[in-house]
């Protein structure tokens, strides 16, 4: 009686350490996204020169060292607990923005705010363009909303797949670019 107690409790703590692990990378995996996106910015040519978290929201801003454009990302874990990752799968809501230094920000800006004045367009929604402006720095931007898997990402619970994300990273750049172009040639 008391072996076979004995292996009983020893599946309860072995199980325990399985939920344990699962909590503790469901909880992780925000932290290791914000990693994986300054590895993947910095590798590219990129410096971080910002970085602000509430907690729930990140906010990370590069600026490319020698093309002096910037790369903005908005971070937001969406599965907190276990129960909604195992259900849903690891997603976040990340919004990419890409903005260029432009000698008369403010006339740019106003021509293109003008441009957006739909009043049906949802920012929220993924894939849509909006521009915005820093005029203080002298930089417009063109971001976009997505909503991401996070375990094409990531090969087991800690490893990167970094040609996946920077080539992610690089489309959406290249998309927020071509429409930045496209509005300030128009």
């Amino acid at each position: 009686m008391s072996e076979q107690l004995d292996q009983v409790f020893g599946r309860l703590v072995h199980r325990s350490w399985e939920r344990f692990s699962e909590e503790l990378h469901t909880r992780e995996i925000d932290d290791l996204l914000v990693g994986a996106v300054i590895t993947a910015a910095v590798a590219h040519g990129n410096a971080l020169i910002d970085l602000n978290s509430d907690g729930n929201h990140h906010y990370l801003r590069f600026q490319h060292r020698e093309r002096k454009h910037r790369l903005m990302f908005q971070l937001t874990h969406r599965a907190g607990t276990v129960t909604a990752a195992k259900t849903l799968g690891q997603h976040a809501a990340v919004t990419i923005a890409y903005g260029e230094y432009v000698r008369d920000a403010r006339t740019v800006w106003q021509a293109l705010k003008s441009e957006v004045k739909s009043g049906f367009l949802d920012v929220g929604e993924p894939g849509v363009f909006t521009v915005d402006a820093d005029i203080a720095s002298g930089y417009v931007y063109v971001q976009v909303p997505l909503l991401l898997d996070l375990d094409q990402y990531f090969a087991d619970h800690y490893t990167v797949k970094y040609p996946v994300l920077q080539e992610h990273i690089a489309a959406v750049t290249q998309a927020c670019a071509k429409y930045l172009h496209g509005r300030i040639a128009a």
